[in-house]
């Protein structure tokens, strides 16, 4: 604003910015396009917008030099034009006119993609879920990434019991029956390891023990993987599961009195064979040998046999078609009962569970198993008249059955039914003696989600043994149960 007064009182204001304007035009021969024709030596240039985008030949007097950085943006600017023109004319060559070089080249990288993936997972049709490829090569991958891909879970099981017998027959409490701590993934390129170590309520007292410790070896063959360590005996279908994962509270009758409270749990190897010679029937061999030196849950190092204990599970999965699956199998054992008496047992079971389930909104399962056992006793020897006279073989059998029908996405009820009976069983009067052992269960299960349940049920027992003299031979009592079971961590998935 000052400046402006300035000009408009000062005389010589105009004279002034006439000089200015002179010794710019002087100084700056493109002072603008309009005022070059008072400069006839000025270069007369085109604005930017009316310049063409590869250039204009004419767009400078021919008489006149050539700016050398216009000359070299031209010459730039053919050399990329040639270079397209050059690159378009090899992708023409290479391609059809109904695609683009580029879209081709994906598709083909794609194509031989999923070409590759389906050859690798060929290889391993019709096999077990541990022989299946991993996301990373097991040959290639680094064996530090790998040892790192570790699964770490807790398992916490509580369970209340109650009875008004007399005596009674449950602990009348609710406990932590169990928590289990598991570790398990990938070792190196050749196993993978399980760690699973428990802790026990027994009386009041936990005993911290090892439930599994051992390797599995899953690249061996495409069919044959090798177990090696300490793990619950791959026999029957309840043995191997363990407790909180179980469809029912407590075991059995058949289970606790021919196996375990839990499951028979030992040290040694266990192979499994996968017969990929039937379609419709997928087969499996178990075969295992652990040390024998005691049958069962104990706290104790057991006896040093001269055998161990041999055991053979065969399993056959039918699918049955619209989401309904049947598994059934059988099993042979032998165990060395007394190594100077040379006392044997042998025993066999059969196994059948059948599932059904429409995603995880209802599902049901129908399963069962039956076990036999024989213990075989040598003959006894009279130390006076040295006669020979044969022990009686003892033999036990039973079975149960078990149905569960979730009818609600949260919600199922099941039924379970128990018998278990001693054929051989004897009087005073060395008369075979009437006896039995009949449980119906009746349960409700809560589950929000596969992490956590809660579980009520009730159990009418009934007991017969007329080979005492006792004066009520039948007994019949009444249980139930609550349990509440949850699970932190990564837990496996389960077997069929």
């Amino acid at each position: 604003m000052f400046l402006s007064l300035f000009c408009f009182f000062n005389p010589f204001g105009t004279s002034l910015f006439a000089e200015s304007t002179e010794f710019q035009k002087a100084s700056d021969p493109v002072f603008s396009s309009e005022n070059s024709k008072r400069n006839p030596q000025a270069k007369v240039y085109k604005p930017m917008f009316q310049i063409p985008v590869w250039g204009d030949p004419h767009w400078h007097n021919q008489n006149e030099k050539v700016d050398p950085y216009r000359k070299t943006w031209e010459d730039l600017v053919e050399k990329e034009k040639s270079t397209l023109a050059q690159s378009s004319g090899r992708d023409q060559k290479s391609s059809n006119n109904t695609s683009k070089p580029d879209e081709e080249d994906w598709e083909t990288a794609l194509q031989k993609e999923v070409d590759s993936q389906a050859k690798q997972q060929k290889k391993f049709e019709n096999s077990r879920n541990t022989t299946s490829p991993t996301q990373i090569n097991p040959l290639t991958a680094d064996r530090s990434v790998q040892n790192l891909m570790m699964d770490v879970m807790t398992a916490v099981d509580m369970v209340g019991q109650w009875d008004k017998n007399k005596p009674q027959t449950t602990s009348n409490s609710f406990d932590v029956r169990e928590a289990e701590f598991g570790m398990f993934g990938a070792i190196d390129q050749f196993g993978r390891g399980t760690l699973l170590v428990a802790a026990h309520n027994e009386g009041g007292r936990y005993y911290f023990e090892i439930h599994e410790a051992n390797i599995l070896f899953p690249f061996l063959s495409k069919y044959v993987n090798v177990k090696m360590g300490r793990f619950f005996l791959d026999v029957g279908r309840l043995n191997r599961i363990h407790r909180h994962d179980w469809n029912f509270t407590f075991a059995p009758i058949v289970h606790q009195r021919l196996l375990d409270n839990e499951a028979v749990e030992d040290t040694g190897a266990e192979i499994s064979i996968l017969f990929p010679f039937w379609t419709k029937v997928t087969t499996e061999l178990v075969l295992g040998g652990t040390n024998g030196r005691y049958w069962g849950h104990t706290h104790t190092a057991g006896v040093n046999k001269n055998n161990p204990m041999m055991y053979a599970h065969l399993k056959n999965f039918v699918y049955l078609g619209n989401n309904w699956g049947w598994q059934f199998g059988a099993t042979g054992m032998r165990y060395e009962i007394d190594p100077v008496t040379k006392a044997v047992r042998y025993q066999y079971g059969l196994d059948s569970v059948v599932r059904w389930n429409q995603s995880m909104l209802k599902s049901f399962i129908l399963m069962s198993e039956l076990w036999y056992r024989e213990n075989r006793y040598p003959d006894k020897l009279d130390p006076i008249s040295f006669v020979r006279s044969p022990i009686p073989m003892e033999t036990f059998w039973g079975y149960y059955i078990f149905l569960d029908y979730q009818f609600h996405q949260q919600w199922s009820i099941g039924y379970r039914y128990d018998f278990f009976n001693v054929p051989n069983l004897r009087d005073k009067n060395g008369s075979i003696a009437r006896n039995a052992v009949e449980g119906n269960t009746l349960q409700l299960t809560y589950k929000p989600s596969e992490f956590s349940y809660i579980r009520a049920s009730t159990e009418r027992r009934y007991t017969a043994d007329f080979s005492s003299e006792s004066g009520n031979p039948e007994f019949v009592d009444w249980r139930y149960y609550i349990q509440a079971t949850f699970i932190l961590g990564s837990h496996p998935a389960h077997k069929y």
